[in-house]
């Protein structure tokens, strides 16, 4: 009975933490396509729950003591009584938990403070100040899929990946680039697969081959020496033969070697659109002519 107890009495100490992972859980699972990344393992989860406990029964136990303190002026000031002058309701309970009886009427002051701070926490966790506030931070190295790909599709902007495929040959391999559409990532960060809408295709080069060396005569000599070539390593990079892949072109971890996302505007795309139309619907009036 007393193991029972005192399991109960932690979980009523520890509910307004525990509260707050319930509802951050919440509100992430609901948006877990756009951050999987923050979602709590049981280790971190404990310790935020014991931190926030902490914090919330420290702020309680302050607007408790403010608010007895103000109930006691008044009863002093006016000469009303309404009922005993009860203690601070977080101190009553943890002196609960070391033996000492708690009346009636405290736990039900206790009860209100621990229903005021779990609405609290709830409250913040569940606004848009929240969330806006940890938009920014950047979760086992998963934070670049949601600032380069996720935030720019639901704010007007087309995601375009160029995705590098291993070399096959020395210097050359295939890459692809299109509007990404799929993107899947594992919980520590590393990119599982892409795809991408009707890419383009093409073979690239990584650096090349030098130049054969020209032979140079000097003045005072009767054979020939190959002119001294610059030392280093060509890492440029080459793009050639570009054609169109139909449909949705899905590349897994095995094969990719590189990926590069920048943002275009859906703007520039229905510019681009109108003046396709616009120059078809002349080259029409042009051939009914």
């Amino acid at each position: 009975m007393g193991l029972t107890l005192g399991v109960l009495a932690s979980v009523l100490a520890m509910l307004p933490g525990l509260s707050l992972l319930a509802a951050f859980n919440f509100k992430t699972r609901r948006g877990g396509a756009r951050r999987p990344e923050v979602q709590l393992t049981a280790v971190s989860a404990l310790v935020l729950a014991v931190f926030f406990s902490i914090v919330a029964h420290v702020l309680g136990f302050m607007v408790s003591s403010g608010v007895t303190d103000l109930g006691r002026a008044i009863s002093e000031s006016y000469g009303i009584t309404v009922g005993a002058v009860i203690r601070n309701p977080i101190a009553a309970g943890f002196d609960a938990l070391g033996g000492k009886p708690m009346q009636s009427y405290e736990a039900a002051a206790l009860a209100a403070v621990l229903m005021f701070e779990v609405m609290t926490l709830v409250t913040i966790v569940m606004s848009r100040s929240f969330e806006l506030l940890i938009d920014s931070v950047d979760y086992n190295a998963q934070g670049w899929v949601f600032e380069h790909i996720t935030r720019p599709a639901e704010n007007g902007y087309t995601p375009v990946g160029h995705v590098y495929t291993s070399t096959t040959s020395g210097r050359f391999g295939i890459a692809y680039k299109g509007a990404v559409t799929d993107i899947r990532q594992d919980e520590k960060g590393q990119v599982l697969s892409i795809a991408l809408a009707r890419p383009e295709r093409f073979l690239y080069e990584i650096g090349h081959e030098a130049p054969a060396a020209t032979p140079v005569a000097a003045k005072w000599q009767f054979w020939h020496r190959a002119a001294e070539q610059p030392t280093g390593t060509d890492t440029s990079v080459r793009h050639h033969g570009r054609e169109t892949a139909g449909g949705v072109v899905s590349l897994d971890a095995r094969v990719i070697s590189n990926i590069v996302v920048h943002c275009i505007s859906n703007s520039i795309f229905d510019q681009i659109n109108a003046a396709a139309a616009t120059a078809a619907a002349g080259t029409a009036n042009g051939d009914s002519e």
